[in-house]
């Protein structure tokens, strides 16, 4: 990767204090940095501060392991309930909900990575280190996720599914909407999971990239390079969704139909 940059700047607009001044720049490696709150159609919506921090340290690896491993043991459990409510039924069941599921996934990945390209920074409260971070150093460098590692690329995810899939493991089972919407919970939690191993597919060279992913991308089972490339490329505001891609065209339409 080239290691010039092209840095722009402009006097912050959206609330920002006086004086203070936008940085964009263009493809480099870059830790976490400060972004300001920007509208989608500001062609330096993906600004910087000058000041870098790194904002991925221990204490964050530790919560995300002890996420994925939560995440692990409840969906194990909420499975297990399941086969046991649904009896006979349960491969029918849990091969309706993972579809369903999938495409819950993709549209939620899709809302969700929308929302954190175009507000907040990575100063909010709760979810900007954790959610917004890692969506705007993506942007100052796309290829940088292709060099982390499992936890950091699925622990974020995990983070977010975990009220899925408590719900699903403390509700009752006791008719079959409550089986039904379990199953969905469950699916959906999953598939939302691995979005952003997806998302990092996506990016790798094909050579790293597993036979069995390249099949799948192939076939358009999750992500395929040539479809996210859109995403990055000028004005960057379509192609949102990381699991699949198969609803970007609806929440394309959606979200011009918003703005």
């Amino acid at each position: 990767m080239s290691s010039r940059v092209r840095i722009a700047c402009s006097p912050a607009r959206d609330g920002g204090r006086a004086g203070r001044t936008r940085i964009a720049v263009l493809p480099m490696r870059v830790v976490a940095l400060d972004f300001c709150r920007v509208s989608q159609h500001d062609p330096n919506r993906h600004a910087m501060s000058a000041k870098t921090v790194s904002g991925y340290g221990p204490l964050q690896r530790l919560l995300e392991c002890c996420a994925m491993a939560s995440c692990a043991l409840l969906a194990a459990w909420s499975l297990w309930r399941l086969s046991l409510a649904s009896g006979q039924y349960f491969i029918a069941v849990a091969f309706a909900a993972a579809i369903c599921g999938w495409l819950a996934a993709d549209l939620f990945s899709g809302f969700a990575h929308w929302a954190f390209d175009s507000w907040g920074s990575v100063r909010t409260p709760f979810v900007g280190n954790a959610f917004i971070r890692p969506f705007r150093e993506h942007h100052a460098d796309p290829h940088e996720m292709t060099r982390h590692d499992f936890v950091e690329i699925n622990g974020s995810s995990s983070l977010a599914c975990l009220p899925l899939l408590i719900a699903a493991c403390v509700m009752p089972l006791t008719a079959v909407a409550s089986i039904v919407l379990q199953a969905l919970l469950v699916f959906t939690a999953l598939g939302a999971i691995v979005t952003n191993q997806c998302h990092q597919w996506a990016h790798a060279d094909e050579e790293s990239t597993p036979a069995i992913v390249r099949w799948a991308q192939r076939r358009r089972l999750i992500l395929a390079p040539e479809q996210h490339r859109l995403h990055h490329t000028a004005p960057f505001d379509s192609h949102f969704c990381m699991a699949s891609g198969w609803l970007n065209a609806p929440l394309n339409a959606l979200l011009r139909a918003w703005r």
